[in-house]
């Protein structure tokens, strides 16, 4: 059908209309160079626009630059059989050999012609050689010699080539140019088709006309009265619209177990992982260029019926979300073609998708000032610190305050010194009246409390090198030593509630906490050991005030200093050798 339905005259070119003008001008007027070069993607009309220049240059009945297309001339070169223009393959004539060959008989006249014109299709695959020994021939060629190169890949071809030819840049042809041409195509071969199906097969296409032809060919091969999208869906592989639609309506959705289970089935419907990677890929673009640009957007080249279901699923993402999406998406399609172990990539993926909104932006968090909150499980959305302490105890709760009030202003409690206090556990009232030594114990009970209620980062962040310092039973008051450069996070509000809740929880008693700095990191080693006979503070090395300046002055230090609450301890000059620092 690609053959058939050939291009023969400027006028049927397809999307490729001021490329015809100008070339219809240039045989009218007289105005021919002496080498053209046709480039752009595959099936888009190169080589059909070759033969028709060539017949346009040699037909003796030409008007207005067009070919008659009747006469011996212009019949011989469509069906390839003028002995005076000579269509070459690149790809199979690439050597030096052959250009030599055609150099000599470049020197010989036309048989019947005005001139003898040499199409040579894929020049790009010619080696450095063959270029080489072409150069001279196309910078001086005979009067009575055209040369027309076609390529999909210009920039393999020379420098030295190019500026020696008038180039022409074929485009993608739109979908809608090749919708309607298939619609005709149909009318002439008496095949009924709904214009979305032939509108799907433009876009598969993408931009190529002889790809489009190729795929109604498929089609038409089924013998099937009327092509339907549902009939492409079962040809192509490709999934259909509502499946599409609900798989992405679930991740807006956070549901994770239906998207595994709708992508699953496509997977058990015949689609490979790839397969549906690139469709789902696709449908996001779309989604991002309507949430971007809004309903009416010209850009999305789309069915109707896939328009109005991508409308209703648009507002559901983010714009930035879906481009992360996308760049996920690729990445894993990628990742899938060297991959043996497909199936948990792909798997991966549909939760990491689905799961999408359980994520934090870092820039949204530090322009806001607010801690994010933790993640929390379907029966327990509220923070832990609402019931830890137990039904007799009133619950210790977290008001919400800026991440920056919280670092820089760091409350003590909110637990008032006459709460209720219930009484006391018998083995912690024994570690009590035997000292601190045992209470700090009880810190370890503490971790564990901390890892099972959401609290592995206040946990990390101590790393080990915290301990209970004094205990007041009586008062219900616990010195928590911590060390310094984790002083102030440790002190915010939130933090400080959730090891008091901790205490309470494990002691049966409204605790109130006084966090300490340590003067220096506390080991493992030393935790246990007499605050007397810990070593002194290190301290920090002397550094002049203009380099203090300078570093608190840096772009990242302010941020990290206004933002996080951090505080610039100590510069530490880098040696640069002469070299580096001239660079």
């Amino acid at each position: 059908m690609a053959r058939r339905y050939r291009s023969q005259n400027f006028d049927q070119l397809i999307g490729q209309e001021a490329i015809a003008t100008t070339l219809k001008n240039a045989v009218s007027t007289g105005r021919l160079a002496h080498a053209f070069l046709f480039t752009g993607t595959r099936g888009v009309g190169k080589t059909s626009s070759a033969r028709i220049l060539a017949k346009a240059i040699n037909c003796p009945n030409s008007v207005g630059g067009q070919p008659c297309g009747q006469c011996p001339t212009c019949k011989a070169i469509a069906a390839g059989e003028d002995i005076d223009v000579i269509e070459i393959d690149g790809a199979s004539n690439n050597g030096v050999d052959q250009i030599r060959d055609l150099r000599q008989s470049a020197g010989i006249t036309p048989s019947h012609s005005n001139f003898k014109i040499y199409i040579i299709d894929e020049v790009h695959m010619l080696s450095m050689a063959a270029f080489n020994a072409l150069l001279k021939t196309l910078e001086e060629p005979p009067p009575h010699v055209k040369f027309i190169f076609a390529t999909t890949d210009v920039h393999k071809v020379p420098a030295t080539i190019l500026s020696r030819c008038q180039r022409y840049d074929f485009k993608n042809i739109p979908a809608a140019r090749i919708t309607d041409h298939l619609m005709e195509i149909c009318g002439q071969e008496n095949t009924e088709a709904e214009k979305a199906a032939l509108h799907r097969i433009a876009i598969l296409a993408a931009g190529s006309m002889r790809d489009a032809l190729s795929l109604l060919d498929r089609v038409l091969s089924l013998g099937a009265g009327r092509i339907t999208e549902k009939l492409l869906d079962e040809l192509l592989g490709k999934p259909s619209l509502a499946n599409m639609t609900d798989l992405t309506a679930a991740m807006a959705a956070g549901d994770a177990a239906a998207v595994l289970k709708l992508s699953d089935q496509m997977l058990l419907d015949g689609m490979s992982a790839e397969q549906v990677l690139a469709e789902l890929t696709d449908l996001l673009r779309n989604l991002m260029v309507l949430r971007v640009c809004g309903e009416q957007t010209d850009i999305l080249d789309i069915p109707g019926e896939w328009r109005g279901a991508l409308v209703k699923l648009a507002p559901a993402f983010e714009a930035s979300v879906l481009v992360h999406h996308i760049a996920l998406s690729d990445q894993t399609l990628r990742s899938l073609r060297g991959s043996t172990m497909q199936r948990p990539l792909f798997d991966a993926l549909m939760v990491r998708l689905a799961m999408a909104g359980q994520f934090s932006n870092i820039r949204q968090i530090l322009e806001s000032g607010q801690l994010p909150a933790p993640a929390a499980d379907a029966k327990k959305k509220t923070d832990f610190l609402t019931d830890s302490v137990g039904s007799d105890s009133p619950p210790v709760t977290v008001p919400a305050r800026p991440l920056s009030q919280e670092l820089s202003n760091p409350p003590a409690s909110n637990v008032p010194p006459d709460s209720p206090v219930p009484p006391l556990s018998p083995a912690l009232k024994k570690a009590v009246t035997q000292g601190t030594q045992d209470v700090n114990s009880m810190w370890e009970s503490v971790e564990v409390f901390l890892l099972e209620n959401q609290g592995a980062s206040l946990v990390n962040l101590l790393n080990g090198q915290a301990r209970i310092i004094s205990a007041d039973v009586s008062k219900g008051t616990i010195q928590l030593e911590v060390p310094g450069h984790t002083h102030t996070m440790v002190s915010s509000e939130r933090y400080l509630r959730m090891i008091e809740a901790a205490f309470s929880a494990r002691m049966g008693k409204v605790c109130r906490l006084e966090i300490i700095a340590a003067a220096r990191p506390v080991t493992a080693a030393a935790a246990s050991a007499p605050a007397a006979a810990r070593p002194a503070p290190v301290s920090s090395p002397r550094v002049s005030p203009e380099l203090m300046k300078r570093a608190q002055e840096m772009p990242a230090v302010k941020q990290l200093m206004e933002k996080m609450g951090a505080k610039l301890v100590n510069v530490e000059p880098l040696e640069i050798s002469a070299d580096a620092a001239d660079h």
